[in-house]
Parts: C-alpha cells; sequence; structure tokens
C-alpha cells in the first residue's frame, strides 16, 4: 500500500482555468489522457465545471455547507450534505452554484471504456477485498490501514484488499479496468 500525505498532494489549476485543485494520483501522473484520476477541488463561486470528454466522476463533498449542480438538458443534482457520493458524467455541461460559501469536494474521474468505479463511505473496523486498485482518503479523523497510519485528510492506494479502522470516516474506492 502507498500513503500520500496530503503534504505530497499537487496544486494545479482546473481544466477550464476556474478553480484550484490538488491532484492526489492518477494512473498517468500529469497527463492529460489519465485512465483515473483522483483530486480535490475548492470552488470558491457559482462557476461552470470543466468539460471532460469520455469521462464520468464520482463528486463527494468533503467540507461547505453544499451546493447544486445543473447539467445541460438533464435535472438538477443537489448535494447537501458532506461525504456522500455522487456519480455523473462529465461531458454533460454543469454549472455549479454555491448555497453559502465555499466548499471543497472529493473527485475521482475514469474514462468510460478503460475504468470504472464504485465509492463508498467507511466507518468503525471493515474489511474489503478488491482485486484491483482501492483509492482511499481519510475524510474525518484518523484511520488504521493494513497497520498504517493515515491521517484525517491523507490518501492511499492499496492493491487489492485492505483491512481497516477508522475513528470517523473513510472514502474507498474500488477500481475495475473495463
Amino acid at each position: 500500500m502507498r500513503i500520500i500525505r496530503k503534504s505530497e498532494f499537487t496544486e494545479g489549476r482546473w481544466r477550464n482555468g476556474m478553480g484550484v485543485s490538488w491532484d492526489i494520483a492518477s494512473d498517468l501522473p500529469g497527463g492529460e489522457d489519465f485512465g483515473w484520476r483522483f483530486a480535490i477541488a475548492r470552488i470558491d463561486a457559482d462557476v461552470p465545471f470543466s468539460n471532460y470528454p469520455g469521462v464520468d466522476r464520482i463528486f463527494t463533498l468533503i467540507e461547505g455547507n453544499g451546493l447544486d449542480l445543473a447539467f445541460e438538458g438533464q435535472a438538477s443534482l443537489a448535494v447537501h450534505r458532506r461525504f456522500v457520493p455522487h456519480v455523473y458524467p462529465c461531458d454533460v455541461p454543469t454549472f455549479c452554484r454555491l448555497r453559502d460559501g465555499p466548499c471543497r469536494a472529493l473527485n475521482l474521474f475514469t474514462r468510460r471504456g478503460a475504468w470504472r468505479a464504485e465509492a463508498d463511505i467507511l466507518s468503525s473496523g471493515v474489511e474489503l477485498s478488491h482485486p484491483g486498485p482501492i483509492l482511499l482518503f481519510a475524510l474525518q479523523g484518523a484511520s488504521d490501514v493494513d497497520a498504517q497510519a493515515l491521517g484525517e485528510g491523507d490518501a492511499a492506494i492499496a492493491a487489492d484488499g485492505i483491512t481497516a479502522d477508522t475513528e470517523g470516516f473513510l472514502y474507498a474506492a474500488r477500481l475495475y479496468r473495463q
């Protein structure tokens, strides 16, 4: 398992230049043609989201009072609770409207036809087995994963199964190669 401390995240700009993000990990670090990408975005104002053709996103609010996502030609998505994963396509024009101040979100992007993902929020002790990468993020409180400490805001990539115990909430996404 590889631990990625929050101090190691790489700061950058959104693809559309409208916000700040921190890359956590990717199957192609620094590349635009990634198969999967794990990152945090800070949302400071009402703003359009970046368009990623052929990519799906698991969007999880991790800080702030919530927001609404308006998708062109589709129903809006109300994101009002923290630590709830929401899946949607990144190639539909999307506008974000903040409810009450800035927010931060954890994002897992997967390229359709190459990867897909499922995300869960874990609490207390759990065993999780999966024959592919598992992406982890300590949402709230510290976590012990395979006898290694993850501080709040730290991430990890496991090659297969894990045993975890957390004081709060741990994000766990299973990646599937298609």
